[in-house]
């Protein structure tokens, strides 16, 4: 990363000869493209992981080799070589046979010391991961550990065995995505609202524990799914994009941006909760794109009107229900009724003078003062 950092606040072409960069990943790639950028006149990739299981996506590798840059699968570093004024002059590396451990699941390389190569070198970069430096932070906590220095936390709330403490992000699962490391914030967020709450919140009741069943995207057939390709946007040839920090990637052209927008719109499903739907349909009122619908289960068991006709359908209700009012307005259990209706408006008669009826939310816990 300071290599990255220095790369990019001056593009000066100060590096040359061999550049070695240890790493399999997309940082990696940066690394070594960022190298022939800065004048090295060879660069070569070593990673642990073979081509098929590199963390690096296919396009950053397919890119970085447009820009020669070597990349050598299967190979850890086992010794930095020095000359005499003690600067680097090669890198030996040694055969991996395999990075996860079958039965556990984990990292744990495993490597052939006799099957070695010896590659020169004028510079070196190690971007093989980052460090957790937690500092003094965690002093007098009681954040437990595994794996070295990663805390251990639910994996739900993201709470650690010290209740006040919460951990997300590559700190707790090590290296992900950023989307990944967003998402737990968001969750551990939600942990600490209803941790600090008053009320005495539990951290895990009503909350989406997001399930979800993988589609088996091998064994799918969508006739209508669009499975138009991504558009590739045309470049600059007159930027040399090998040697140079500039973009030579141009903006789409009309009829890409058309094609583009034109593909699948409409590729997920959305899913309605039920116990928060009531069914009411505005939401499909709302939508400029008449994109929500609503159907029912059993139309038969209710009568679907527009907006615009439901004056029409109402008074066909209401006008007959005032008739059969009117009309049973004397009969001994509407007596009764207006008996039991009196009777209830005087007994509440001061409570409804001290508790008028605004219309706003109560606070349920100053009711239960009264």
């Amino acid at each position: 990363m300071k290599f990255l950092e220095k790369a990019l606040a001056d593009t000066a072409k100060d590096l040359s000869g061999e550049v070695v960069v240890i790493g399999g990943g997309n940082v990696a790639i940066d690394c070594a493209r960022t190298a022939g950028r800065k004048g090295a006149d060879h660069v070569s990739m070593y990673c642990l992981e073979s081509r098929e299981t590199m963390p690096a996506s296919v396009q950053e590798i397919e890119e970085a080799e447009e820009e020669d840059v070597k990349i050598c699968a299967g190979w850890g570093p086992k010794e930095i070589l020095t000359n005499e004024s003690g600067k680097v002059c090669g890198v030996v590396l040694k055969r991996c046979l395999s990075t996860i451990d079958p039965e556990t699941g984990r990292f744990s390389p495993k490597y052939d010391e006799d099957d070695t190569i010896t590659v020169p070198a004028d510079k070196v970069v190690f971007a093989i991961g980052q460090a957790i430096e937690w500092g003094k932070l965690l002093e007098g906590t009681a954040v437990t550990f595994h794996h070295g220095n990663y805390p251990v936390a639910d994996p739900f709330t993201y709470q650690t065995a010290d209740p006040c403490i919460f951990v997300g992000g590559d700190v707790f699962t090590g290296p992900k995505f950023v989307i990944d490391a967003i998402g737990q914030g968001h969750e551990a967020a939600e942990s600490l609202r209803r941790f600090v709450s008053a009320n005495s919140v539990s951290l895990t009741i009503a909350r989406d524990r997001r399930y979800f069943k993988s589609l088996d995207k091998d064994n799918i057939a969508i006739d209508s799914y669009d499975t138009a390709q991504r558009q590739v946007p045309p470049v600059d040839e007159t930027i040399d994009y090998k040697h140079e920090f500039k973009d030579n990637r141009l903006i789409f052209t009309e009829e890409q941006v058309k094609a583009e927008t034109s593909r699948c719109l409409g590729c997920g499903a959305s899913i309605v909760d039920q116990n928060k739907c009531i069914g009411c349909g505005l939401c499909t009122t709302r939508c400029e794109f008449d994109a929500i619908h609503l159907h029912r289960d059993h139309p038969e068991a209710s009568d679907m009107r527009r907006a615009e006709d439901k004056v029409g359908g109402l008074l066909s209700y209401a006008i007959p229900r005032a008739f059969n009012i009117i009309k049973n307005s004397g009969s001994e259990e509407a007596k009764m009724m207006r008996q039991k209706r009196k009777e209830y408006n005087a007994a509440t008669k001061e409570f409804h003078k001290t508790h008028p009826h605004t219309g706003n939310a109560v606070d349920i816990n100053e009711l239960m003062k009264d």
